[in-house]
């Protein structure tokens, strides 16, 4: 009779952990190197047949590159929220760090007829027909010899005398004659002006209007335009300085 062959013992099997290895690589690199090195050792040892140390060695390579994973994963995570906390830190700081470095970062400013009244102290002026000014609109007022064909609107953060305090729009329909464009503007312009300056409405007050004649009317500009005009030059809206507009503080 003949003796049965010997069963083989089964293959040898050694987990080369690839992924973990190439994750590692990508996060925390020293690791992932001693990941590398294990595994070679493991493959040789399986190559001569030592299968303890094929797998004591493969188990360190896995060890090795799972360590490096983790230690990476918190280490890149640190260092975004560092990055974050810099960036919030930074980025308000950042306009006036390029200023003291002589870089403008002032936005574009809008197209002229978009601003009128806003604080822009390197603005042109804006030559408006009077009838055509707006209510808050601020300027220097022509002397006594200039015609007023045109009026040079500024930001309001200059120095200026005068300031629109409100439009009385006429309606439409034919021209209603000057004596009644005069009542309805003056009507509209007194309550406005004493709510502007604080003080009573009297023949003597600093306030003026430019109200539309039969030509204007035929223009299509049917507003009329209510301003004070005060004899100090001011900064800002004229109305938080009251002092203007006490008796005897303008001609």
């Amino acid at each position: 009779m003949t003796a049965p062959s010997p069963i083989p013992p089964p293959e040898l099997q050694v987990p080369v952990h690839r992924g973990w290895i190439t994750a590692s690589m990508i996060l925390f690199w020293p690791l992932a190197i001693a990941a590398v090195l294990a595994a070679n050792r493991a493959a040789r040892a399986h190559g001569a047949g030592h299968a303890p140390t094929a797998q004591r060695e493969a188990y360190r390579a896995r060890g090795h590159a799972r360590l490096g994973v983790l230690l990476g994963s918190i280490a890149w995570m640190f260092l975004l929220v560092f990055y974050v906390a810099l960036g919030l830190i930074i980025v308000p700081m950042a306009p006036e760090i390029l200023q003291q470095e002589g870089i403008d970062t002032v936005a574009a400013e809008p197209a002229p007829d978009s601003y009128r009244t806003a604080a822009a102290p390197k603005r042109e002026p804006i030559p408006v027909y009077p009838l055509e000014l707006l209510a808050g609109d601020c300027f220097l007022a022509p002397d006594e010899e200039t015609a007023w064909a045109s009026i040079d609107v500024i930001p309001c953060s200059r120095l200026h005398d005068a300031q629109v305090i409100a439009v009385t729009e006429l309606g439409d329909g034919g021209f209603p004659g000057v004596q009644e464009v005069a009542d309805r503007t003056w009507y509209d312009c007194a309550p406005r002006y004493e709510e502007f300056s604080g003080t009573r409405f009297v023949e003597s007050s600093p306030v003026w209007t430019f109200e539309p004649d039969a030509a204007d009317w035929g223009y299509g500009l049917h507003d009329a335009v209510c301003f004070v005009e005060v004899d100090t030059p001011m900064r800002g809206d004229l109305s938080d300085h009251p002092q203007l507009f006490e008796t005897g503080a303008t001609s």
